[in-house]
């Protein structure tokens, strides 16, 4: 696997799931991450599948990452077209880079082109409003974390599962 090709998996993999955190609703959003990760999966095997009915041929490795070059620039085109996150939007305005009401419409329009037209107003807006009153709850609460914070209560249980899985799977690659 190239740096570039690792590169680009990995943003795929970790940017990804933010984004759709930031876009989708709530109801839905554990959804739509384990579809991504579902078809991520789904292409590795079909390259794997794919590469090894060729592998005997000079060359056949080739064909596992050729299968998956044309998908590849489907979504890098794909992404281009997605509009800013509505999340960041909003944040860059509470952090005081851009004037409220302008990230507001901004975060709107975003909105709504990432759930289509026939979504309510009332709909987005109570979700940008909803939004902001989070983002400035945060900032309200004026303490910063430290890195020291995982190794408590709550955060530990998810730290160490994560590890946990993290180490399992580099484990098994071995």
């Amino acid at each position: 696997m190239s740096l570039n090709h690792y590169g680009a998996h990995c943003q795929a993999m970790h940017g990804a799931p933010l984004y759709i955190a930031e876009t989708s609703p709530a109801q839905i959003r554990g959804t739509l991450i384990s579809l991504k990760e579902l078809f991520i999966v789904l292409g590795i095997l079909f390259g794997y599948l794919i590469g090894s009915l060729e592998i005997d041929n000079v060359g056949g490795w080739r064909y596992m990452f050729g299968f998956s070059a044309p998908i590849a620039a489907i979504m890098a085109i794909g992404m281009w077209t997605l509009p800013p996150s509505p999340k960041w939007l909003l944040l860059r305005a509470v952090q005081g880079k851009g004037s409220v009401e302008d990230n507001k419409k901004k975060a709107i329009q975003a909105l709504r082109k990432l759930r289509g037209r026939s979504a309510s107003e009332k709909v987005l807006t109570d979700d940008i409003d909803d939004t902001i009153v989070s983002i400035k709850a945060a900032y309200a609460e004026g303490s910063e974390g430290n890195i020291w914070e995982i190794f408590e209560g709550p955060s530990l249980k998810a730290f160490t599962i994560g590890g946990g899985l993290v180490l399992f799977q580099q484990v098994l690659i071995l």
